[in-house]
This record gives C-alpha cells, sequence and structure tokens, in this order.
C-alpha cells in the first residue's frame, strides 16, 4: 500500500489508527543549536524549535501501516524532528508528512534507539525540494542543509526487545510500582512507566523472566517524559546474571532466525 493511499485512508477515518485528533497546534520558535537538534551536523539553514502537530503516513520497519499524529521537536525548511513515533521505521524509509493543507514525501535519515534518550523520534529529510509545508514567516533565509545524522548510541551489551512484567522499589517509596520492560540487557533496561522517578536515583527491580525472578540493583541513567525511564545496572548476584544472560541470548536466536 502507497503512503498516498493510506494517507488517504487516514484523511477519511482519522481517529482509526494513531493518536486521537491532539488539539490546536502549538508554536514556540527560538533558533536550535546542532546538539539540541539532535546530532553534530553542521547547518546553512539551521533548525528551529517549533511543537507542531503533523501526520505521518508509511509503512513501519515490520510491513505494517501507519497513521498516527506526531509532534516535531524542531524543524527546518527541508527537515524535522519528530517524536513520539509508535513504530519502528529504519534510515530510508519513505513516509507522507502533512501539516496543515500542505503535504510532501521524506526519507528518514535516522530513528532512535529503543531504550534511549531517542526512543520514539525520528530525524526526517524532504525528497520532494521544491515543496516546503511549514509556514514560511517562522522559516529563515532557504538554503542548503547540511545536517549529518547523530552517531549510533555505543552499547556495552547488546539489548533485546521484550515485554517483561516488574516492579520497581524507587528510593523513599512506600512501595513497589508495577511497571513494564520493554528492552533488556545484563548491563540495563527501559522500563515504561507514565511518572518518573527523581534522575540519577537508586533504585530496585523484580523482573520476570521465563519463570525466573530477577532482582537487581540499579541507577536512572536517563528519563523520557512520557514514555519512561532507562536503568544502569550496578548490582546483581551471579545467578541472576546467568538467568539474565540465557534469557537474552535465547532472544538474539529467535532474532537472528
Amino acid at each position: 500500500m502507497s503512503t498516498a493511499s493510506l494517507d488517504f485512508l487516514f484523511e477519511l477515518r482519522p481517529g482509526v489508527v494513531g493518536h486521537p485528533r491532539l488539539r490546536h497546534n502549538s508554536l514556540a520558535v527560538w533558533p536550535v543549536s546542532g546538539r539540541e537538534a539532535g546530532g553534530v551536523g553542521k547547518r546553512r539553514d539551521p533548525r528551529i524549535e517549533a511543537r507542531l502537530q503533523v501526520r505521518i503516513a508509511g509503512i513501519d520497519a515490520n510491513g505494517r501501516p501507519l497513521l498516527q499524529m506526531v509532534t516535531t521537536r524542531n524543524i527546518s525548511r527541508q527537515g524535522a524532528l519528530l517524536e513520539g513515533i509508535q513504530s519502528t521505521f529504519k534510515a530510508g524509509e519513505i513516509i507522507s508528512q502533512s501539516y496543515k493543507n500542505n503535504k510532501a514525501r521524506f526519507r528518514v535519515s535516522w530513528a532512535g534507539e529503543p531504550g534511549t534518550d531517542r526512543a520514539s523520534q525520528i530525524g526526517v529529510q524532504s525528497i520532494d525540494p521544491a515543496k516546503c509545508i511549514w509556514d514560511p514567516a517562522i522559516l529563515p533565509p532557504a538554503t542548503a542543509d547540511k545536517y549529518s545524522a547523530p552517531a549510533r548510541e555505543r552499547r556495552l551489551h547488546a539489548r533485546v526487545p521484550c515485554r517483561l512484567g516488574a516492579e520497581l522499589y524507587m528510593q523513599d517509596s512506600q512501595g513497589p510500582v508495577r511497571v513494564s520492560v520493554t528492552d533488556i540487557s545484563v548491563g540495563g533496561c527501559f522500563v515504561a512507566m507514565p511518572t518518573l522517578p527523581p534522575d540519577k536515583g537508586r533504585l530496585k527491580l523484580i523482573v520476570w523472566a521465563d519463570d525466573a525472578k530477577l532482582a537487581i540493583q540499579g541507577v536512572v541513567a536517563s528519563r523520557r517524559p512520557g514514555f519512561g525511564i532507562s536503568i544502569k545496572f550496578t548490582e546483581m548476584t551471579e545467578e541472576v546474571r546467568e538467568q539474565l544472560h540465557r534469557f537474552i541470548q535465547s532472544h538474539l536466536v529467535v532474532r537472528s532466525r
């Protein structure tokens, strides 16, 4: 199914897939440095901070159609950083992106890794140079955008996607919070939760993996409001480490088939 067909379906039934219709766009505009924009590339066409609601349509990395309202974090004349993506895209994929009555095709330049600060984010670049879907009044003069994708985040340990039930015991809390672990390695994990604990706070995590109860000490490595936290493991018994290692290896084997 083409992105044009998906976009047509979305217009017919805007509430079927993805976010419900959001409130009117809110816009705050100021210059964004290369670091704030999410990368280290030099730009002659700088991006600006802009919270705009846009509609995207495309085929995700699993071959499933995605129709969703998302929010820009920053924009340039020919590109944008989008957040709140509810699926996975690969670099090079083509999506349709609409803002108000303007629509153009964009190529995914990079996609944030699950469990990192860039999770649920993608960077996109227009493949229709003659089209600019944004309001001209908020953009600087047109020049070439020399943006380069952010460097891939390195990990000491391979993480695997999962969906594991867990209990989170936070420092100074009255009791456990039931959460979901969405990816895990022997060095850390990402926990989906709406209310975030303090940054760098110490915690204890009880995870159930293949009928094994794993008790792990850790600290909050990073926080992603609205999504959850990345946890760095700091202490576990050798037995728990071996059980966790076997769980991860079994999932790595399944994914490689």
